[in-house]
This record gives C-alpha cells, structure tokens and sequence, in this order.
C-alpha cells in the first residue's frame, strides 16, 4: 500500500499546484505598470519631436503644439490604466489557498468512503504471498475476500470446504447458503450444502439436508458425497437395501483398487450382514449384463480421446429414461463391462433376473449426451437368460 499513497500524494501535490500557480504567479508577478509604459512611451515621442524639428521637418510651432497634445494624452492613458487596475485587487486569494489546502483531506475522506483500501491490501497481499501457510490463515484469507466481494460465490464455497476441513459445520452451512444464492443450484454445492447440515445437526440427515442431497441426485445421479451420505443415513435407518444400492452407485465411480471403493464395499457388507445374507453369495447371484462396446473403424480417426460413451438400458415397454447408465472414455474402447444394479439412475431401482432390457449405445464429442453423433443399433434382451456377451457396435449416424 506504501506506494499507493506515495501516488496518491504525488497526484495530490499536482493538483494543489494547479489552482495554486495562477494565486503565486499573481503575487509574484504584478500588473504590469501601464504609467511606466506611458511615460517611456511620452519620452520617445519627445525625443522623435525634437529630432524632426532639429532635421527641420516641423516648425518649431507644430513641434510644442504635438508636444503639448502627447502631455495631454500621458495624463489620460495614467488615468485610464489607475481606474482599470483597481478592480483586480478587490478579491482576496485566500479562499482559493484554503479550499486547495482542504483537497488532500477530501480526496482521502472520499477515498476511504467510495474507494477499496481493503480490496487493494489484499490484492498486493496474494501477489506477495499466493498460497496461505496454512489452513487458518487461508480461513483468514477467505473471510476478507467475501467482505470485499460479497457477491462472489465461488469465494464463499471455497471458504464453506475450508470450514469443513476446520470441522466447522455450522460456519460451513452458512457459507455454501451464501454460494448457493449467488451461483445458483449445482449437484456439488447442494451436496455440500448437504453435508454441512448433517454434520452440524450432530450427524443426522434433517429434512433440509435430505432435500439438498435429493436435488443434487436428481441432477447427478452420481453425485458421490450425495450418495455417500444417503446411504449412511439409510444404514442408520435399518434400511440396508436402500443403503447397498446407494453404495453401489458410488462404487461403480471409483477404481476398484482404491481406499474408497474398499471402505464403501465394507459398509455394503456389513449391510448386507444386517440383511442376514452372505455377501458373497449375493454379489455372485446378482443380476446383470454382460457387455462389449465397440466403435466402428470407419470412425475411430471421428472422435478423440475426450469423446464419450454412453451404454443405457431402458423399459422397451416404458418412459425413453434409461432405468440403469454407464460412462465410458472413447480410449477405453473396445471395453468389456457388466451393467447390473450398481449403475441405476434412481435409488431403489434393481436389475432382476427375467427383466426385459433395450440396450444402447451412443458417442458424442463432449459430455453432453444431446450432442451424440453416432450410436450403435438397440437391442433388446432378458436378463439372466441372454447367453455370452452383448455386443454392441457403435456405427449408426443419428
């Protein structure tokens, strides 16, 4: 901030010259003296008389009658330039010095009141130090970048994470509310907004939360905290079929070989426990499709690697919304894979052996599915009784 005020000063002094040079200049420099001017001019005159008479050029009579006339008009041009000097030494300059003493005083007051001093610290404080030393002082960090932009959603949902990670619920809830009325709804957010109220409400899902999580499924069904959450909730509740279809869900986003797809397959376990089952004889009986997705060759140089694959199955007798849905990178092709339970779009729906299934499969250049090019054609099957593997070769343009 040093050297902003430093301009600012700087900029200050400049205009307090500016109204002050013509006050200074007028005291330095006085009107100019308009009798001294007429009396040099007078003298000159008598001296070209007296030159033109001695050459012989007037007579001496003409010469005292023009030197008698420039008398008369040096007494009226002295009288003249007294009257019209006067006026100018009726205003005092004074009011012009204070008034550009008081600028400095102004300029600041306005400053401090329109003006972001505290915008402008904290800008030169990230240049200086771009990543906080740690997770109270990026909190602090945090908390002064809402009370200069209070409007900036983004900044309130990184300070509602730093809240969690601080085991701030409370706190946490009310800055992901106030990202919530600024960016508007997100499957995120309201999965945050959702965990903060569960963790604040001493681990307890209120009907608040519930409807958070709830919208953020509806518009991502694989939301992961949403679904982890709702199925903890569901554990808690005794009711475990919801619980291990939630779970699923969030199983079939992660790496089979990762910390969180082995913690989540203990939760369904011990559901599954609850249940009276044995998990493995219901993991080996669980009803599903066999699956092998392939791009026709004639497009495989159509798509890049950041194209995507959709696999859906639908009711051919029901509403066009796929019942269970899959997501593949164009890289992975051609892929093997079992569509079953784990993949439903809404919770409580399963896969049941003698289920009639349309299968399909489409690629768009993006993640969006509307903007699918090209699909393979829908095949129809039941499921547990189609022998081998379904083949689906994406080659149809739509």
């Amino acid at each position: 901030m040093t050297d902003f005020w430093l301009y600012g000063a700087l900029l200050i002094l400049a205009g307090m010259l500016f109204v002050l040079w013509p006050v200074w200049k007028m005291r330095r420099q006085n009107t100019v003296d308009r009798t001294a001017l007429n009396v040099a001019l007078y003298e000159e005159r008598v001296a070209e008389l007296a030159a033109q008479k001695a050459a012989g050029e007037i007579t001496p009579e003409l010469h005292d009658i023009a030197l008698e006339e420039a008398g008369k008009l040096l007494l009226e041009d002295t009288a003249r330039a007294d009257q019209e000097r006067r006026p100018t030494h009726r205003g005092s300059p004074w009011p012009i010095i204070l008034g550009a003493g008081a600028m400095p005083l102004v300029v600041i007051a306005l400053y401090m009141s329109w003006g972001n001093p505290d915008g402008l610290q904290l800008l030169r404080e990230m240049e200086n130090e771009p990543a906080p030393a740690d997770i109270v002082a990026y909190i602090d960090r945090m908390e002064r970048v809402t009370r200069v932009q209070p409007q900036n959603g983004e900044v309130w949902y990184m300070l509602g994470r730093a809240y969690l990670m601080q085991q701030r619920p409370a706190e946490a809830e009310r800055a992901f509310g106030n990202s919530l009325a600024r960016l508007g709804e997100s499957p995120e957010l309201l999965a945050q907004l959702g965990q903060a109220r569960f963790f604040a409400n001493g681990n307890q899902l209120d009907s608040e939360a519930r409807t958070a999580l709830n919208r953020a499924l509806e518009m991502n069904p694989r939301e992961p905290t949403a679904l982890g959450l709702l199925g903890i909730s569901a554990f808690e509740e005794g009711l475990y079929p919801e619980a291990i279809s939630y779970w699923e869900r969030l199983q079939a986003g992660m790496p089979p070989d990762s910390e969180g797809y082995r913690a989540i397959q203990g939760g369904i376990d011990r559901a599954r426990e609850r249940l009276g089952q044995d998990s493995e004889t219901v993991s080996q009986a669980q009803a599903g499709i066999s699956l092998r997705i392939e791009l026709a060759e004639e497009l495989a140089d159509s798509y890049g690697d950041e194209a995507v694959v959709f696999v859906s199955a639908r009711d051919p007798d029901g509403p066009p919304m796929p019942l269970f849905a899959q997501r593949l990178e164009r890289g992975s092709l051609p892929a093997e894979l079992v569509l079953d339970s784990r993949y439903a779009l809404m919770p409580g729906v399963q896969m049941e052996n003698g289920q009639q299934l349309q299968l399909s499969a489409r690629i768009s250049p993006d993640s969006d599915v509307r903007n699918a090019a090209h699909a393979a054609d829908r095949l129809d099957v039941t499921v547990g009784e189609t022998e081998g593997r379904v083949i689906l070769v994406i080659d149809r343009k739509l």
